[in-house]
């Protein structure tokens, strides 16, 4: 294959994504490439890669062109060949995305347009050697966020804190950038950022793990086991004041969503339950609403578009459109429980 022209831009973004199996800790499905490891019998060897192409969030309100896509599977490439596969793809999408209509260039529509198989087979042209093999299949996944403590391999820890809604900051007696600052600057542990909004701190010696809690309870900072299931699993965008394509609250309204929720799942009987909630100021798709149980995309002021029914584990399926601009007051109101009940009903018909 000839090499890539390095003056040549692609049609819009692109996003690659690595995981193993059943850790979907990074929403594979979303991305235009996902890799995902696939190991040798021994389990120590690297054997190749599943590849998935055409996932995206992006769309438009109102514009029914342009839509949410989860990945679809392309097969299975050895250790060997996957820079070659990534070349090819990369290829593809340069010579046959939409360079015309900016709302629809990014690969998905390509995808979406093709269909996964003749996709496969222009994929395989540019190769022009081994073709792309069959899916490897896979364990089911789960989406994972890797809060608290958890051995890394190494006879050392990292710790996963929870970062409501990505803000780091010091508030209302929780200092969470102090606790920050110091733990990095006495342990000189490194710092990720996780798809979840939150940080994992890595590279702790066993033997400070006592001190790193301490430090924890003295900014007030919750553990992992005191964080509601609600905030643990929601994400939001910034929004306002931040972003300029916002077209209502998001960051800053989600805690209460969150609270709201939770305490009508205690009224209706099934306290301790949670399912995925997520928001976004506009339909850009930032936080990712289009996976989650139930999202919440700005419409307007105050004003919401409200999506339904992606899976629990974000394993390859979006939600679906339910109702246009939702007037935010009624998360306030006793009709909400109604809501939320013809939610979980509607789910139920929808999926089983």
């Amino acid at each position: 294959m000839c090499a890539l022209s390095l003056r040549t831009y692609l049609p819009r973004k692109f996003k690659i994504g690595v995981t193993v199996p059943g850790d979907n800790s990074i929403d594979a499905y979303i991305h235009d490439i996902t890799l995902v490891v696939i190991m040798a019998e021994d389990g120590k060897t690297l054997a190749g890669y599943n590849i998935m192409v055409g996932g995206g969030m992006g769309r438009t309100h109102n514009k029914e062109t342009t839509f949410a896509r989860a990945a679809d599977h392309l097969g299975y490439v050895d250790k060997a060949d996957i820079t070659e596969a990534l070349k090819a793809i990369l290829a593809a999408q340069r010579d046959h995305g939409n360079r015309e209509v900016r709302a629809n260039a990014r690969l998905k529509y390509l995808v979406h347009t093709l269909g996964v198989e003749n996709f496969r087979k222009l994929v395989d042209s540019y190769i022009g050697g081994k073709k792309i093999q069959p899916w490897v299949p896979l364990p089911d996944w789960k989406m994972v966020d890797w809060m608290g403590w958890h051995p890394q391999g190494d006879g050392k820890y990292f710790l996963g804190v929870n970062v409501e809604q990505g803000r780091i900051i010091d508030k209302d007696g929780m200092k969470l950038k102090s606790f920050l600052r110091k733990v990095v600057d006495k342990y000189n542990c490194d710092m990720r950022l996780t798809p979840h909004q939150s940080v994992v701190l890595c590279g702790i010696d066993p033997k400070n793990k006592d001190d790193i809690d301490a430090m924890m309870k003295q900014h007030g900072i919750k553990g992992i086991e005191e964080i509601d299931a609600f905030t643990r699993k929601s994400i939001a965008c910034p929004a306002f004041p931040l972003c300029g394509l916002a077209q209502a609250e998001a960051e800053r309204v989600m805690p209460n969503f969150n609270k709201r929720m939770g305490a009508l799942m205690d009224k209706m009987g099934l306290p301790g339950q949670s399912f995925v909630m997520r928001m976004t100021g506009c339909p850009n798709g930032c936080a990712r609403p289009y996976m989650a149980e139930l999202a919440f995309v700005g419409q307007g002021p105050d004003l919401y578009q409200v999506w339904l029914g992606g899976s629990p584990d974000q394993d390859g399926r979006t939600g679906w459109h339910w109702i246009d601009k939702m007037k935010a007051h009624i998360l306030k109101s006793p009709l909400y429980s109604d809501f939320l009940y013809l939610y979980i009903v509607t789910l139920y018909i929808k999926l089983y």
